[in-house]
């Protein structure tokens, strides 16, 4: 199910909170809001990064490819979530796949329409990618934690009971 987006819809989202308004109309006109059922993949990792993402409900688990199996590395629950950083740096690709955990709702938005606002104000342009920055470093760290608490656990045969 989708539909549109108020722009005072966008305008909470921590993302785009401090943004100037005119600059998020032409977003808004572009955004989508979908409700997507538990088990979407939402993202495929390698896939070409068309737009991004912004969590409004629900969590997805963050997964990236290690071989044939997809390896856990983090889960976003909290709203306004950045999904799909990818879209702002080359090789313009996912580095990893988003699959829902339950119903969950996001807002996306074309990265054309991103590449069409930051190319008017190089001062946004900045202030946008400090934002991806924080973000990326968030996940780093999230997936740290997760991967040093599977390490400390030990391989599965080896778990204490």
């Amino acid at each position: 199910m989708c539909s549109g987006v108020e722009l005072e819809r966008l305008r909470e989202m921590p993302f785009f909170r401090d943004m100037p308004r005119e600059v998020l109309i032409p977003l808004a006109r572009v955004a989508v809001r979908e409700k997507l059922p538990a088990g979407h993949m939402l993202l495929r990792q390698y896939d070409r990064a068309r737009a991004v993402h912004f969590l409004v409900s629900g969590s997805v688990q963050i997964l990236i490819q290690v071989g044939v199996d997809d390896l856990l590395v983090a889960v976003l629950d909290a709203p306004g979530d950045l999904i799909g950083w990818s879209a702002f740096r080359p090789p313009y690709r996912y580095t990893a796949s988003v699959r829902c955990e339950g119903v969950t709702e996001v807002v996306t938005v074309p990265a054309e329409a991103f590449n069409e606002m930051l190319d008017l104000d190089p001062g946004l342009t900045y202030a946008v990618l400090q934002k991806v920055a924080a973000t990326m470093a968030g996940r780093m760290q999230q997936a740290r934690d997760m991967l040093g608490s599977a390490l400390r656990q030990g391989p599965i045969g080896s778990r204490r009971r």
